[in-house]
């Protein structure tokens, strides 16, 4: 019976596990997590700050799923150390679990930008559901909240802060939001319709330091403004969790390198999700974790299985509005492309193209031809009269 050990319990680790089960009905699966808590939806803990949802509605699997797969999963039960040689892990409590496949998959951590006053009470981050609940306790009618960085789950995290009743001031060191996901025409409109909302922002600007001034927090800017908050919210980007990875000798770069069968430098051992780099690219996005996760756990099992990348696409609800980007969005404006605009509807579409190859794309205020555009993007072929129609002056 082969013995396979998965460490972490976020979407690529739950992947692997549901993966290897498929194809291995009778070997032994050991999953560790540092965590307390069954698998969760990470994108949704914003709900949970906003009160929208409780920690069962963020729950994707509990113990029942994994009891009736065979899965023996060991939440709070962080890994201290694993002996590449003799092919055991060795959690913080209990006896050491052999292995003949090992999955890394401990994710990463929220990133703490080295900002003066950074470790005061009252100074967040956003990662786990138990940040969450951190979060959720501290809030309240009227509390001000200084969100540094302006990110895709930092203007979720605002606008669950605002639900809950916040006043939300968002700084950027970015001349406009979401540059991975918008041009500046599309940030443009995005901004306007969250300052709509009740969002503030401070664009192309930083943090210089965070001081504690009587019962408040003042965030000090490096163009002078200085912003009074009972808050402030670290959003400034994740960080693989490599400490593991460290003590074993993997090959790392930005984060644990893998080949196309997410295997790593040393035989064994695989790695997948937020841990690791592939081709020298980090995703860091869940539909990413989920496909590595696939890969990992059919070649630990015995099925060859490669990985040939994720398309950056993100399909998305920023504070409730609907924005899809996806491929090369050409904020330069490098390339031909079909665009609309619609400011009284808040739509704005873009369609960026070569020779009609579809390149990549902005559907921001209405999802419509989006899937159509990835679709054809990933086949090669010209976009069709029913995504052309979304266009209507080409």
């Amino acid at each position: 019976m082969k013995q396979y050990v998965i460490i972490g319990n976020g979407a690529a680790a739950n992947s692997a596990a549901e993966t290897i089960r498929k194809h291995d009905q009778t070997g032994s699966i050991v999953l560790f997590s540092r965590e307390p808590h069954d698998f969760y939806y990470t994108p949704a803990l914003p709900e949970l700050i906003s009160g929208e949802k409780n920690v069962q509605g963020l729950t994707i699997r509990d113990s029942q799923w994994y009891a009736q797969r065979g899965i023996d999963v060991r939440l709070g039960c962080p890994v201290r150390d694993i002996d590449a040689d003799r092919k055991t892990v060795s959690p913080a409590t209990g006896d050491a679990v052999h292995y003949d496949a090992l999955l890394l998959a401990t994710g990463g951590n929220a990133f703490v930008p080295p900002i003066p006053g950074a470790d005061l009470p009252g100074v967040f981050t956003l990662r786990t559901l138990d940040d969450a609940v951190r979060i959720r306790q501290a809030m309240g009618t009227g509390r001000r909240v200084a969100l540094i960085g302006g990110g895709l789950l930092g203007l979720e995290a605002g606008n669950g802060l605002i639900k809950a009743g916040a006043r939300v001031e968002v700084v950027e060191v970015f001349p406009r939001l979401l540059p991975r996901q918008t041009d500046p025409e599309g940030a443009g409109m995005l901004q306007g319709m969250l300052e709509k909302m009740g969002f503030g922002f401070h664009l192309g600007t930083e943090t210089s330091e965070i001081v504690k001034a009587g019962r408040v927090l003042e965030v000090h800017l490096e163009n002078g403004t200085i912003l009074e908050a009972d808050a402030v919210l670290l959003s400034a980007g994740v960080r693989p969790e490599l400490e593991l990875a460290g003590r074993l000798g993997v090959a790392v770069d930005k984060a644990v390198q893998v080949d196309d069968r997410m295997r790593t430098s040393l035989p064994g051992i695989y790695a997948a999700g937020d841990v690791c780099e592939h081709r020298g690219r980090y995703y860091g996005i869940w539909p990413a974790a989920m496909e590595q996760g696939r890969v990992a756990g059919s070649n630990m099992a015995g099925r060859p299985m490669e990985y040939a990348g994720t398309v950056m696409a993100n399909a998305l609800k920023v504070a409730g509005i609907d924005l899809t980007a996806f491929g090369e969005i050409d904020a330069d404006g490098l390339h031909p492309a079909h665009i609309l605009i619609d400011s009284e509807k808040g739509i704005y579409r873009k369609l960026v193209h070569d020779q009609h190859q579809i390149l990549g794309g902005i559907f921001l205020g209405d999802p419509r031809g989006a899937a159509a555009a990835m679709k054809a993007m990933k086949s090669g072929t010209p976009p069709g009269p029913e995504l052309m129609a979304l266009f209507p002056e080409h």
